[in-house]
């Protein structure tokens, strides 16, 4: 439980580094059971949560802990929300279970669905940080003795996710390393995040 509040305080750290303020509408996609949501009441923040995710169980532990907030069951790559309504997007350790056409079809949704200068935050998983390495040869090890990974362990590239940006609308993304502390704690995964233009 302590890692559990120590992550979730984390995650509210990077979303105010990249401009959450009180009054905002966010999107907290793969929400799970709250983590983010719970660190987000704790910080005091005020604002309009919506969290989505596709295991109905969580979204029930989340709707308990925090009965102020929206939950909705999404099976599908799209972002439940009208256009134009959102100030953050956000998500951890969701692209790294997706394939790269799933995770740009919600670029393209969260896009659609941000106000202008509106902003997407996601963690990935990338090749080149060397922490990321043990992920790489876990499924490795899994393959070489015919057995098969418990989920999808997708890495994605910088230049990838600049052509998802570029694609689909946004400015050119900014990248923060998994390892990096110099504005929030370090989040282990790669942090990128694009901005809607105005």
């Amino acid at each position: 439980m302590e890692t559990f509040v120590s992550q979730g305080d984390g995650h509210v750290a990077v979303l105010l580094h990249n401009g959450l303020t009180d009054g905002m509408a966010v999107y907290d996609l793969g929400c799970g059971c709250g983590r983010t949501a719970q660190a987000l009441r704790r910080s005091g923040w005020k604002g309009t949560y919506i969290g989505a995710d596709v295991v109905p169980e969580l979204l029930q532990e989340l709707a308990r802990q925090c009965p102020d907030y929206a939950t909705v069951l999404n099976t599908t790559p799209t972002i439940a929300a009208p256009d134009g309504s959102l100030d953050i997007v956000f998500h951890w350790s969701v692209f790294t279970h997706l394939f790269p056409a799933e995770a740009y079809l919600y670029t393209a949704e969260a896009f659609r669905a941000l106000k202008p200068g509106g902003r997407m935050v996601f963690s990935f998983l990338e090749m080149e940080d060397s922490a990321h390495d043990r992920v790489w040869q876990a499924n490795q090890r899994l393959l070489r003795e015919g057995k098969a990974a418990a989920q999808l362990d997708a890495f994605l590239h910088r230049d990838w996710i600049r052509r998802f940006a570029r694609d689909s609308g946004f400015l050119e993304p900014s990248f923060t390393d998994g390892s990096d502390d110099t504005y929030h704690p370090p989040f282990w995964q790669a942090l990128a995040v694009m901005e809607k233009p105005v």
